[in-house]
């Protein structure tokens, strides 16, 4: 692009957003996967302690580039156009801001250390600090490409970044690092990522306006700032009053089983919501949106519900397999939040509808996000006290019922979606994934009845279950099974689905 502003000129077809959403499934298969089969790597290598320390580290990152981010990629995402003094503006704002951050998070380190992650190095968190700037630096870029639907590009920077810092961060724990391998891999991916979404990013910034001409309100950036916040509020506020609670090694184990327990909804439910709320923004018809949130509810419901079942059956003999007896503590808090990681994933597809749809839609959902939040971190400051980790894991369960019903009765109106449409559109699945449920628990116990191991009893119940749904689903989910297969022949056909 060479000059004036950028918009996209007219509504994604159902063939481009599959095609979107199949490269962004690409690249969590390819480029997380790599991501978290060195994760394993480490974890068996690296202590829980230290695992503990990066996880107050991450946290700190991840309140200060949001903070910096301040609602830019959202607002530059879902406004109508964009011209070069607003694009220039928030390139230079989220920069400074960055820098800045990053010089106290160095200097700050040493307290932090001492509050959340108590005999840990600082050291480790200084090492971490450059990856604020950074973020800094990729907001504009990355919120440009999301705009114009260029998610082959995302896939592609995404997977080769992935896979160079899995390898990096390998390297140095076999060369006896421990903390250190998991700075390195997380300073190594952000820098590949700024440099290839800058160099792939370039040609999509408006040039052209007078250097005087004043920039654009960015529409909806309080409230895509609240949302932001919220998120931090209960999920990363969480470890911080976790590990402030209890010590680095139960953090530690905290830390990964919540990782891994959202990854239904980091990396697959996320990796939708990219291509959703795009999309939805550039709908606008609000009866195109109803169809597009309901349509997207179902299809995730069809992916990640039958995941929870799984993971609880197979998280008591599979961990303590894969990683160490020394991980043994996380079993429990995992399968309390491998529910809490899939529920959440389904309410984000109705989030990013509430989001993309812009207005009274995207404010009732920043307000319910901030109501919900600030009610998670006071319950969990309770759990946490009474049950430890444990507890803070039973508080996410309290706290997304509470979310699932403030958008289904509230959220939702604003886009003309109904408790009964929204039960309605997950009825099929849910039928189908209960009746697995029993077949796992019935498979599972007995298996350990018999005598057998923890780990032969969890992959019984996970054939057992997975056979059931997949009869179930042939049966009761035909519309479901066809529904799905309209969308991947498009997204590998070109057609509209």
């Amino acid at each position: 692009m060479t000059g004036g502003p950028v918009a996209l000129d007219r509504p994604p077809t159902s063939g481009r957003v599959a095609r979107a959403v199949s490269w962004k499934a690409l690249s969590v298969i390819v480029g997380q996967g790599l991501w978290y089969s060195s994760l394993f790597v480490l974890a068996i290598l690296v202590p829980p302690k230290d695992f503990g320390l990066i996880a107050v580290g991450s946290v700190v990152v991840l309140v200060t580039t949001v903070l910096l981010e301040s609602g830019t990629g959202g607002a530059l995402i879902i406004a109508p156009e964009l011209d070069a003094p607003t694009v220039r503006r928030a390139v230079i704002r989220t920069t400074a801001a960055g820098i800045v951050v990053t010089l106290l998070f160095v200097a700050l380190a040493t307290p932090i250390a001492n509050a959340f992650a108590k005999g840990a190095d600082p050291d480790a968190l200084r090492g971490m600090a450059p990856v604020i700037a950074l973020v800094a630096v990729w907001i504009v870029p990355d919120a440009l490409l999301k705009k114009s639907l260029r998610f082959k590009a995302i896939a592609i920077i995404s997977m080769v970044s992935a896979a160079i810092a899995s390898i990096a961060a390998v390297t140095v724990v076999a060369l006896g690092a421990d903390v250190w391998a998991l700075v390195t891999r997380l300073v190594v991916y952000q820098v590949l990522l700024v440099g290839l979404t800058w160099v792939v990013a370039w040609k999509l910034f408006p040039r052209g306006q007078a250097d005087d001409a004043k920039p654009r309100r960015r529409t909806g950036a309080g409230a895509f700032l609240a949302i932001a916040v919220a998120g931090i509020i209960a999920w990363a506020g969480d470890t911080l009053v976790v590990g402030a609670s209890t010590n680095a090694t139960q953090l530690g184990l905290y830390a990964l089983a919540f990782s891994l327990a959202f990854m239904p909804l980091t990396q697959v439910s996320w990796t939708i919501g990219t291509v959703l709320l795009p999309a939805v923004a550039a709908a606008r018809d609000p009866v195109v949106i109803r169809r597009q949130a309901l349509k997207a509810l179902r299809l995730m419901a069809l992916v990640l519900l039958p995941l929870a079942p799984v993971a609880i059956a197979l998280a008591p003999g599979l961990i303590p397999t894969l990683i160490g007896d020394k991980w043994s503590g996380m079993v429990a808090p995992f399968q309390i939040l491998i529910v809490v990681g899939v529920g959440q994933g389904l309410l984000n597809v109705l989030g990013e509808v509430f989001a993309g749809a812009g207005g009274e839609s995207l404010r009732r959902r920043a307000r319910i996000d901030m109501t919900w939040a600030i009610t998670t971190l006071a319950l969990i400051a309770v759990g946490v006290q009474l049950w430890g980790i444990k507890g803070a894991a039973a508080v996410h369960v309290v706290s997304l019922c509470m979310l699932a019903a403030a958008y289904s009765w509230w959220g939702g109106r604003a886009v003309g979606l109904t408790p009964g449409g929204i039960t309605g559109a997950l009825s099929d699945v849910s039928a189908c994934v209960l009746a697995q449920a029993v077949a796992t628990a019935i498979a599972a116990l007995a298996i350990r009845a018999a005598g057998g191991g923890a780990l032969a009893a969890g992959l019984a119940g996970a054939v057992a279950g997975l056979l059931t749904f997949a009869l179930m689903l042939r049966t009761h989910g035909r519309d479901l099974l066809a529904e799905g297969r309209g969308v991947v022949y498009a997204a590998i056909n070109r057609q509209p689905a």
